[in-house]
């Protein structure tokens, strides 16, 4: 998410009632761009073995797979995620077409929230206009300076994506700023860099980008560059005192994997509604252009068996994937404390980190986080900031972390589950 919802605030609509549960929807899976970094295309996995664009059935499909899911679990609320690729090469009269299909058949049975992943570069005002009419929530790529943009963000002739991206993101700020849309967000993928404060210094002082969603690598163990990312602590340092230092007061601005940890160690509550939401992380179905129904799209890289599940959306629902031995996996993984963790001070907050970042082709998510070191100095430095700056004391701050978690995934599955049509 993170697809996992990437435009949109966690903290809030985390805790709504009822039970929710996150759809990707591979819309288009090609991209009129060729990141360097890109996990769906430049790893052991790439989209470009679907075709380019979902189809008439599946986009048939989809509302009545939603619908036998709703049906048939305790899912009264569904958070999707228009993707890619990137999702605006989908033709606006069939994105429109879609939107309406989910929203007239899921109306009565469970809340339908839109959101799309973009690029940024193909946002016009005939787009504007659908995202208006469906209350659809935007988050935009933007990897910080021109410079540091254009360096990673390049499209198929080697050309930086800078400029048409910031044109999109404006159009889509001054829609939000009419009401016309609900939120603009913006994902900021974080590399090691001489001044790494400047990034987020430029998406929030001259993007005027509120919502920033730091995304740290998405590979695991397998991965050296994941591994050398990890060593350049310093830099990424830099990042996190920015962000305490100056996004924190007078005015809250959202960074995604700094905010979380200093909302979960400010209070108990805090702490609670993170046990809640790291035990149910996985809580993300993919759909294919194709169809297939698969996991968290973040994990399809990382090994074979994680890109095909043998599953499709006709005729099934959310239960089979829950009930798939992959899944299963998962939920076991996210309960499991790997030998690492069992004396970390921070394991409530961090739960090992995530999975995708745990994974090991030769012993799967028994091992702590490839990226356990950038994580603990993210810890400790807003453990401190509080300190400083709070009436939170170390004492108050070991007994929050001394709790055991009020949350499992196993848990949560129960939160999900319902009884089997004709079980007692």
């Amino acid at each position: 998410m993170s697809s996992n919802s990437e435009a949109r605030h966690p903290w809030d609509l985390d805790v709504i009632q009822p039970q929710s549960f996150d759809i990707v929807i591979k819309v288009a899976e090609r991209c009129n761009l060729a990141c360097s970094y890109c996990y769906y295309y430049m790893q052991e996995f790439s989209g470009n073995n679907y075709t380019p664009f979902i189809t008439e059935e599946v986009m048939a499909e989809v509302p009545q797979f939603l619908l036998r899911s709703a049906q048939d679990l305790n899912i009264g609320r569904f958070r999707i995620v228009f993707h890619g690729g990137e999702p605006l090469l989908l033709k606006k009269s069939r994105f429109d077409q879609f939107c309406q299909g989910l929203s007239a058949t899921l109306e009565g049975h469970a809340l339908v929230d839109f959101a799309v992943q973009t690029n940024g570069t193909l946002v016009d005002s005939e787009w504007i206009d659908l995202f208006e009419r469906h209350k659809v929530a935007m988050g935009v790529s933007i990897d910080g300076t021109p410079d540091q943009h254009d360096l990673r963000r390049k499209d198929h002739h080697g050309r930086g994506s800078y400029q048409a991206a910031v044109c999109g993101l404006r159009l889509l700020q001054q829609a939000e700023q009419e009401g016309r849309i609900p939120s603009v967000g913006a994902i900021c993928v974080v590399n090691p860099v001489e001044d790494s404060a400047k990034v987020l210094h430029h998406c929030v002082q001259d993007l005027n980008i509120h919502d920033t969603n730091l995304n740290f690598p998405r590979g695991g163990w397998d991965s050296p560059e994941v591994l050398r990312w990890d060593q350049a602590v310093d830099s990424h340092r830099n990042i996190v005192r920015y962000t305490l230092d100056n996004l924190v007061h007078p005015q809250f601005h959202y960074v995604r994997s700094i905010s979380d940890v200093l909302l979960t160690l400010r209070s108990e509550k805090g702490a609670r509604i993170n046990d809640w939401r790291r035990s149910r992380r996985h809580h993300i179905a993919t759909i294919s252009s194709e169809g297939a129904l698969l996991v968290d799209d973040n994990m399809l890289g990382l090994d074979s068996r994680f890109a095909d599940t043998g599953l499709k959306i006709f005729g099934t629902s959310l239960r089979d994937l829950l009930d798939s031995d992959l899944w299963r996996t998962l939920d076991a993984a996210i309960d499991q404390v790997p030998v690492e963790c069992q004396t970390c001070k921070w394991y409530r907050s961090c739960r090992s980190g995530e999975l995708y970042n745990r994974y090991a082709k030769r012993n799967g998510f028994q091992n702590h986080s490839a990226i356990c070191e950038t994580l603990k100095m993210v810890h400790s430095e807003v453990a401190e900031f509080l300190h400083r700056r709070t009436s939170l004391t170390v004492g108050d701050l070991d007994a929050l972390l001394a709790r055991p978690s009020t949350c499992t995934a196993k848990t949560t599955r129960a939160m999900v589950e319902r009884p089997r049509a004709g079980s007692h």
